[in-house]
């Protein structure tokens, strides 16, 4: 006779540093496990060693981040050029060694991201494993990768990890249905395994008069343009590629009209693109000091997988945005409230602004962390019954 027990103990493998969480993938981490742990789960997230870290930082009762004294050499030296990041920290002889206590002591084991797939032949057959799918990492691989010997190398060693961890998973959680199909029909998975789970988002954020003022003082000419253009991102290809198109085609164009703002680690590698009309802000946090009634949120991507936080930390502020299709994957609920645009266009669509419509927050209720996290409460205690 099956009895109901409790989850308590979760264990996450995480391939970066969770904090600070300045990326939407340490985001939705860092916010799972806040939430899980909140709701009495015993929660551990381990995550490769860093500067920025404390060895062992407890963040509630039921919530600690651990780093591991695992030397990750690679994946800090080279980031993701020209291998992915995920590929590269998926290279890890004896990890498991360091981790074997963890392994034991947990009822359940969430991997996030495929780097770590290998280990599940160091797990116990009845040991629980979920597999949170940020993308499809094979997709994400293969569009991220430039050089065609890079990309078979990537994608083969990305494919087998990926396999294994998804016919290992108890459960599979997808940031869309898009998602959840794709992994089905690239693996031949049955589709009772997947739980969407989407990123989220926190509703009436507010920004400190404080930082609204840092902005003033770090751009003083911001206030000489009528409009002002974001896009937000963290270092990696698919970004890289839209800040370029978004100053050599679209910033190029509305010289006098738009201020273009690039916010995140995205725009590292062009701050020597002497374009006056572009500023770049490398500092963490949400767009929330740039949200104003005369600034538009961009979202030019057209490659990648999973979806866009940022399309929804752009709508959480109330800004009106202009997106393209590809951006929009996952959010087929949300289109209404975005103005979609193809790539050659989106100048054409910044001088239509006065279009756009941005009272949003009615629709994103589904995605708060707190609706999200709850729904994940759920699945995982089921995975004990």
């Amino acid at each position: 006779m099956k009895t109901n027990k409790t989850l308590r103990k979760v264990l996450i493998l995480a391939p970066y540093p969770v904090v600070p969480t300045d990326t939407g993938a340490k985001i939705r981490v860092y916010e799972i496990a806040h939430g899980l742990s909140v709701r009495g789960m015993q929660v551990t997230v381990l995550v490769p060693m860093s500067p920025a870290q404390y060895f062992q930082k407890e963040i509630n009762a039921n919530l600690r981040l651990k780093p591991v004294p695992y030397p990750f050499v690679l994946p800090f030296l080279f980031t993701d050029k020209p291998f992915p990041y995920m590929v590269l920290i998926s290279l890890h002889p004896g990890y498991h060694r360091f981790i074997e206590k963890y392994l034991n002591t947990c009822d359940i084991i969430q991997f996030e991201g495929v780097s770590f797939g290998d280990l599940i032949y160091h797990i116990h057959p009845n040991k629980k494993v979920v597999y949170d799918a940020h993308n499809v990492e094979y997709d994400y691989v293969k569009s991220e990768t430039r050089r065609q010997w890079v990309r078979d190398v990537s994608t083969k060693r990305i494919h087998k990890l990926e396999h294994q961890l998804v016919h290992r998973a108890d459960r599979i959680l997808t940031c869309s249905t898009q998602d959840a199909e794709r992994i089905s029909e690239l693996y031949q998975m049955r589709d009772q395994k997947f739980t969407v789970i989407p990123n989220g988002v926190h509703l009436n954020q507010k920004t400190s008069q404080e930082e609204v003022d840092r902005v003033d003082k770090l751009f003083p000419r911001l206030l000489d343009y009528s409009c002002r253009v974001i896009f937000s991102g963290s270092d990696v290809a698919h970004n890289r590629a839209a800040v370029r198109f978004l100053i050599e085609r679209v910033a190029s164009q509305l010289r006098q009209d738009c201020a273009f703002i690039i916010k995140g680690q995205c725009g590292n590698g062009f701050k020597n693109h002497r374009i006056e009309n572009v500023f770049f802000d490398a500092s963490p946090g949400d767009v929330g000091p740039y949200a104003n009634i005369c600034t538009v949120a961009l979202n030019p991507v057209i490659q990648g997988s999973g979806t866009s936080l940022k399309v929804l930390d752009y709508l959480a502020h109330g800004l009106p945005v202009v997106s393209t299709e590809f951006g929009m994957r996952g959010y087929e609920d949300l289109k209404e409230w975005v103005t979609l645009s193809e790539p050659d266009h989106f100048a054409e669509t910044l001088r239509g602004r006065s279009q756009f419509y941005d009272e949003t927050t009615h629709a994103l209720k589904k995605y708060t962390w707190q609706s999200v996290v709850e729904t994940l409460y759920n699945t995982l205690n089921k995975q004990l019954v």
